[in-house]
C-alpha cells in the first residue's frame, strides 16, 4: 500500500509540474502577430458579384447590400441590389449592355401617383419612355419581393439623358413603384465583398 501511495505522489508531482512549466511557457509566448482581413481580396472590385453581405461606399457612406434580385429578360440578365446605410435605403442597378457596364443608384420616390403613360412630367421636366418589358426575377436576401416571380417595368429619361426615372410593378394587382436614377461609374463605388474573392 505504501508504495503505491509514492507512485500516486510521484504522478500528481509529475503532472503539477509539466502543469507549472506550460503555464510558463504560455505567459512568455510572443501573441500572433495580426493579419489584415482584407490582404487577400483584390483592390478592384467586380460589379458583376456583388451581392447580399457586401460593403459598399458611395459618397463616403458605407451601405450593406441587403437583398440582390436577379432579373432574366428572355436570357438578358441584370441586378438590382437593396442598399441600406445612414442616409437610407436605395437600390443599385448593375447591367451588362452589349459589353458596357452601366451601374444606376435609385432613389423610391413615394406619392407620385404616376404611372408609365405617355411622357411623364417629375420635378418641373418632361421624362420620354426609353424601354418597356416584363421580366422573371429571384430574390435573395431582404427586398420587399416575393422570392421569385414576375416584374413589369418601364425606363424613361429627360432629353440631355441626365433625369433617369424607372416605373416597376412587382405583380400585376399592385401599383407602380417610381424611383429616379443617376448613372454611376465604377470609380465611384468602392465595394468589399462579404465572402473571399472567387
Amino acid at each position: 500500500m505504501t508504495t503505491l501511495l509514492i507512485l500516486l505522489l510521484i504522478v500528481v508531482v509529475i503532472v503539477g509540474i509539466v502543469l507549472i512549466l506550460r503555464n510558463r511557457a504560455g505567459k512568455n509566448a510572443t501573441p500572433a502577430a495580426r493579419v489584415d482581413p482584407l490582404a487577400d481580396y483584390p483592390e478592384v472590385y467586380d460589379p458583376y458579384k456583388i451581392g447580399v453581405g457586401d460593403i459598399i461606399t458611395y459618397a463616403g457612406i458605407d451601405h450593406v447590400v441587403r437583398g440582390t434580385i436577379t432579373l432574366d429578360e428572355e436570357g438578358y440578365i441584370w441586378h438590382e441590389h437593396l442598399l441600406d446605410g445612414s442616409t437610407g435605403q436605395r437600390w443599385l442597378t448593375v447591367e451588362n449592355d452589349e459589353g458596357n457596364l452601366d451601374m444606376t443608384l435609385w432613389m423610391r420616390r413615394e406619392g407620385t401617383g404616376l404611372e408609365p403613360d405617355g411622357d411623364v412630367i417629375l420635378d418641373d421636366r418632361v421624362h420620354r419612355q426609353i424601354e418597356r418589358g416584363t421580366a422573371s426575377f429571384t430574390a435573395e436576401g431582404t427586398t420587399g419581393t416575393a422570392p421569385q416571380g414576375i416584374v413589369d417595368y418601364a425606363d424613361y429619361e429627360t432629353a440631355d439623358k441626365t433625369g433617369l426615372l424607372s416605373f416597376e410593378r412587382w405583380a400585376r394587382t399592385q401599383s407602380w413603384e417610381v424611383s429616379t436614377g443617376r448613372a454611376v461609374t465604377r470609380g465611384e463605388l468602392t465595394v468589399i465583398h462579404s465572402g473571399p474573392p472567387q
